[in-house]
Parts: C-alpha cells; structure tokens; sequence
C-alpha cells in the first residue's frame, strides 16, 4: 500500500507537470499567453494541449468529444497563466534561477522518467499486439508530445510550484482531521465508489492487474497452496481423451461459426434451427468429453501422487508450517503465495478454475487445508490462510508517514491556488487561444 500512496504523492506532483511539458520554442513562434514578462508560445502550449488531451484520455479509457477537447485547452491555458504568475513570483524573489547541478539532476530524472514511460507503454502494446516495434513506440510517444525535453520542462515548473509552496506556504500546519478527511475523499471513498458494487472490476483492476486498492469488498479469504505437476504417465494415459476433446472443442468451433454465417445471412429463424441442433449437439460432447478426460485423470494421478500427499498431510498434521511445504513441495512458489499472505479469493470470482474455487470456499475455518484438487493448471492442496478483513485499509506506520507527506503537500498546494488567484491582479495577463486553431 505504501507503493500506491507514494504513487498518489508523486500524481500529485507530476500530473500537472505532465500537463505541461512543453516543447522548445520555434523561431517566428508566436505568443499564445503572456504574464508580465514571462511568455509561452504556439508550439509549447499546442505541445501541450496534445499532451494533455493524450493523458485524459488514457486515464478515462475513452477518446475526447471536440467540446471535451475544447475544454481541455483552456484549463491547459490556464495551467500556463499560473505556471508563469509562479514564475514571476519567483523572479522577484529571486529564486527562479537553477545552477547547473539541479538542472543536471532535473535532466537525468526527466530521462529516467520517460524510459520508464516508453517501457510500460511498449510492455502494454506488445501484450496487444506482438508486431510492435520499438519505433512504432517511440512514434506514439512523439506524436503524444511526450519526450525527455519535455519532461525536463515540466519538471522545472514542478520545482518552481515546490519553491513558491517553500516561500509562501510553509506555515501550514496539518492537524489529524484534515489527515483524515484527505485520506478519505482523495483515497478512500473513491475506491469505495469504484468496486463496492463491481466485483470483476475490483478483480480486473487490483487483483489480476496487481494494482493496490485502499477499500476491500466483502467476502474475501486468503487462500495458499501446494501445487504438483502432473505425472508423466497421466499425460500418457490420456491421450485417448486428450484427442476426444480436442476434437470436440474444434467440433464445436466450427458450429459456431456455422451458425453465426446463417444468423448473419438469412431473416428465415426456420433456418437456424438445424445448425442450432447441431451446435447443441457439439456442446454435450464437448462437455461429456471433459468429464470422461477429468474423471479419468483423477483415476490415474490419484496412486502415483499418494506418497507425496501422505508426506504432506502428515508434515502439517505435525504442525510443520505450510509455508515451509509450499517451499519443499509446491510449483508455485510466487510472492502473492508465500510473502504476501496467500491469493484473495471470492464465491463470485470468476478467476480461477471451478475446482480450485470451489474448493477453496468449502475450507469451513482458517487453518484448514484441502485434498487435491485436480484442474488443468495441476494438482492443489489448498490452505485456508486468513479472512481478508473488509471495508478500509488500515494502514502501518510507513503508511501513515507518506500519506501525511503527501497529505501536507496536497493542503500545500490548495493554499498556492489561494495565493494564484490574488496574483492574478498583480500582472497584466494576455491570452490568445485563437492561434491554436491555425
């Protein structure tokens, strides 16, 4: 939780930034927003605007209306007006110059920043597709205005909102309520909204994704296991059943698409009836040659895996513990199995074989444990860990340390908008959006 809640800290930081990475300005660039003495051309604030639009639209999974885009532009806009009434600010005070070590250290972040950018982008799109190349990432990446040069720049406005919070916001003093109420309107209650009533989204999202949540829904148990591989003589012995389904499986593919040709030709529902028939058909053979293959694989592993269960069922009886068997004896040998307390399983997970959930919720109290369960993935033996307690996170002592961290700079940067909104009257502030429709 503590990897989210520095992650949350860092959004907090970076996100506007990100908003504003701009490019280098162009030669016969011309001026879009200006504050006193500080400017921002077409080709910055186009740069961007593309950025911005880019990122909305990553985050809300979903391509931007022409209004939405239009709106977009103006707070981008505006973002820049209070980037440049901050860098005014800092001007006066003469704090708004950078030695050459600090923008060597902001360079080297900013190229750190967009390698870690480009390496999720490219392990996300070759999940997708495995034809993309390493161009065709780096040319999305371009084309979203996201590069190391305006990384860098964002990351300088970022240093100089930090030094104004420094100069005019660093008597803010946090009490416990306002603690409490920034954990549970800016972490809480949206993870609450988002998967109290969405199981499979909560699964997608935090589960399967390994994403961190600060709410849990009900019902959860920590479930840990043993898992054996299959013995080689079983695969021998099933090849008969092996063929017979997979034969099935094909058996019923091709009814699918015969029937989904017909419903997409005809307006005749009389027509459907034979290839509906003959799906059906394929469907309770596939089904009978499941059960003939799961039945007699259970027939044959269950002697020549006997000895193994016995020394298993007998180490645990004996109180050895199970983590110590899952490190003797398992195939599975991840962290979520061993470090992290066991596998979050639910009645209504939709996850994990039948057998192993069914399985898994039949466990009456913590601390028993299964006979084997046979699915295609292995052999089972499962161990009831723990209930995963519902409802808020409760958080550790790091925990705590970085939400108040995170929390100071959130109430921080409240107070600068205050301080913004005053400066506004201080310059004279000239905007001209018109440009950008060029």
């Amino acid at each position: 939780m503590v990897r989210k809640m520095a992650l949350c800290l860092f959004l907090i930081w970076t996100v506007s930034l990100l908003n504003l990475c701009v490019s280098l300005a162009e030669a016969d660039d011309p001026v879009v927003v200006r504050i006193g003495e500080v400017t921002f051309t077409k080709s910055q604030i186009q740069s961007a605007v593309q950025t911005d639009i880019s990122l909305t639209q990553m985050l809300n999974q979903e391509y931007l209306t022409d209004e939405e885009k239009r709106l977009q532009r103006e707070d981008t806009i505006e973002r820049f007006i209070d980037a440049g009434l901050i860098e005014m600010k800092l001007r006066e005070a003469g704090k708004n110059d950078f030695t050459e070590d600090e923008e060597e250290t902001l360079k080297k972040t900013a190229r750190n920043q967009y390698e870690q950018l480009w390496e999720g982008l490219y392990q996300r799109f070759r999940q997708e597709d495995e034809k993309v190349t390493e161009a065709d990432v780096t040319e999305v990446m371009k084309e979203a205005g996201y590069s190391a040069e305006a990384i860098y720049e964002g990351l300088k406005t970022g240093e100089r909102r930090y030094r104004a919070i420094q100069l005019y916001c660093p008597s803010l003093v946090l009490s416990e309520d306002m603690v409490k109420d920034y954990y549970q309107t800016q972490f809480l209650d949206p993870d609450r909204e988002r998967y109290e009533n969405d199981l499979d989204l909560y699964e997608r999202e935090v589960l399967m994704n390994r994403n961190e949540s600060f709410y849990t829904p009900e019902g959860y148990r920590a479930i840990k296991q043993i898992l054996l591989d299959y013995p080689e003589g079983v695969r021998m012995g099933l090849r008969n059943e092996t063929a017979r389904v997979n034969q099935a499986a094909q058996d019923v593919a091709a009814a699918v698409q015969t029937l989904t040709t017909v419903a997409t030709t005809t307006d005749d529902w009389a027509a459907m009836d034979e290839p509906r028939a003959v799906y059906d058909a394929a469907l309770a053979e596939l089904t009978a040659a499941r059960n003939a293959f799961m039945e007699k694989r259970e027939k044959l592993t269950a002697p020549m895996i006997r000895d193994t269960v016995d020394e298993i069922t007998k180490a645990f009886d004996a109180g050895i513990d199970f983590d110590s068997l899952i490190n003797k004896y398992s195939m599975d040998k991840n962290e979520q199995n061993l470090q992290k307390g066991g596998y979050p399983i639910h009645a209504d997970s939709k996850n994990w074989p039948e057998e192993f959930l069914s399985a898994a919720m039949a466990l009456a109290k913590t601390g028993d444990i299964s006979k084997p369960i046979y699915s295609d993935l292995g052999i089972h033996i499962l161990y009831y860990a723990s209930d995963i307690p519902a409802g808020e996170h409760a958080l550790t002592a790091d925990e705590q340390e970085t939400l108040n961290t995170s929390a100071l700079y959130y109430y921080q940067n409240q107070e600068l908008e205050k301080l913004i909104s005053q400066w506004r009257g201080e310059y004279e502030i000239e905007t001209h959006p018109e440009l950008l429709d060029d």
